[in-house]
């Protein structure tokens, strides 16, 4: 068993980044004589600048993005036009609205009464947790940082991430196509804070093992007992989505999760046991069913069940190569029964009665989709719908008095 450490840190007032000064940057009459940048993790990011020019200086914008994000923002700092002018934009954080370990670009653009103008270069820098000093290690595309912990469990989580991709590669015929960021918690409480809130009951109840944030970066809960299944079950998310990214259709979550699930390696028990209860009692969901994620909290462990078994299906009868082609015709922005045909030459329907006989459960009725069985208590693995990418957080869910077995 690794060795946590237990920790309390306080970060008092800002963090100062960067500031270069004295900066000349200069065209025509317009002199930049400072830049900086300095923020507070999920509270604000604040902006200076101070410039000069022979002319009165009676227009600034700043312009900044996250990450690879196709929109450049703009934004009025505050300041005196002036021949000598100072100003500063301070940009309000809501809990989670940037994740940590995304790069922020910016420049200004500047303009004086003569008509001069000038934008400066280009300032890139990461935004980090900053009440944590964070370590990190980088093998192959994988960049590992953590806090509060020897380098030993950094290599330990590192090695699980490579592993669990080479495996990804073998078995589905999928690789991450660019770097991806895995940003270690040694806590729920800590890793919290990093997430848009979901109210206090929800946080109460709720312990998030894993979330995809962005693209290219994990949030991992790292001292949890199954972090290496949750390692390799958003690494997925994170090579699917990179596989298959368009912009015109999220592909059907019975793939996503059940390529998540399947990535893990052997079906965890609860959802194997929903599995063989909904075979036995003929209750199972439909695949079109599963296109989306499921609502009530009553399927969660068959939902899980379910789209693990059919992916494994797909792979075992018809072969890594197929699934590969599959990811390829979904990044085109095919719809699901679209892209099936094109590759499988079936569609949802029929594949929902293939994996059906595959798994010994008897052709569906004309009564209807089955339902699942109310909650009857326990501990079960979930996730709850409607957070950032389309991409379900794996979370360890417990509910006082009822489970959602």
């Amino acid at each position: 068993m690794r060795m946590r450490k237990k920790f309390a840190l306080l970060v008092l007032g800002l963090v100062l980044l960067a500031m270069v000064s004295p900066l000349v940057l200069a065209q025509d009459g317009i002199t930049v004589t400072a830049d900086a940048y300095e923020y507070s993790f999920s509270e604000q990011i604040v902006f200076r600048l101070t410039a000069e020019s022979s002319s009165e200086i009676n227009d600034i914008t700043l312009l900044y993005r996250i990450g690879d994000a196709p929109v450049t923002n703009s934004a009025r700092p505050g300041f005196s036009p002036a021949k000598q002018v100072e100003a500063e934009y301070v940009w309000r954080l809501q809990r989670g609205e940037i994740p940590p370990g995304s790069d922020i670009e910016y420049s200004w653009r500047i303009k004086d009464a003569a008509g001069d103008a000038l934008e400066t270069e280009l300032v890139t820098f990461t935004y980090m947790d900053d009440r944590f000093t964070w370590e990190s290690l980088t093998e192959g595309k994988v960049i590992l940082y953590w806090y509060d912990a020897d380098r030993a469990f950094g290599r330990e989580l590192l090695s699980s991430a490579v592993e669990s991709l080479a495996r990804l590669e073998e078995n589905v015929g999928v690789e991450l196509e660019k770097p991806v960021k895995i940003i270690v918690y040694q806590s729920k409480t800590d890793m919290q804070e990093a997430l848009t809130s979901q109210g206090a009951v929800y946080e109460e109840q709720i312990i998030t093992l894993g979330v995809v944030v962005a693209p290219d970066i994990v949030l991992l809960h790292g001292t949890h007992q199954d972090v290496d299944s949750t390692i390799a079950h958003e690494l997925t998310h994170v090579v699917v989505g990179l596989a298959t990214e368009n912009p015109y259709a999220d592909i059907p979550a019975w793939l996503n999760e059940g390529l998540a699930m399947y990535n893990e390696g052997k079906l965890r028990s609860g959802n194997d046991q929903a599995l063989k209860k909904g075979i036995r009692e003929n209750r199972l969901l439909s695949v079109r069913s599963l296109t989306a994620p499921t609502g009530n909290p009553a399927e969660v462990n068959l939902f899980y069940g379910e789209v693990y078994s059919v992916v494994d299906f797909l792979l075992k009868t018809y072969g890594k190569e197929k699934m590969s082609q599959l990811l390829e015709v979904f990044q085109e922005g095919s719809l699901a029964d679209d892209a099936l045909m094109k590759v499988y030459g079936f569609d949802q329907d029929e594949l929902d009665a293939q994996w059906r006989e595959s798994i010994g459960a008897p052709p569906r009725g004309e009564a209807g989709e089955p339902k699942a069985d109310k909650p009857t208590g326990g501990i079960c693995w979930g996730a709850v719908p409607g957070l950032a990418l389309g991409v379900l957080p794996f979370l360890y869910k417990r509910e006082r008095g009822a489970g959602n077995c």
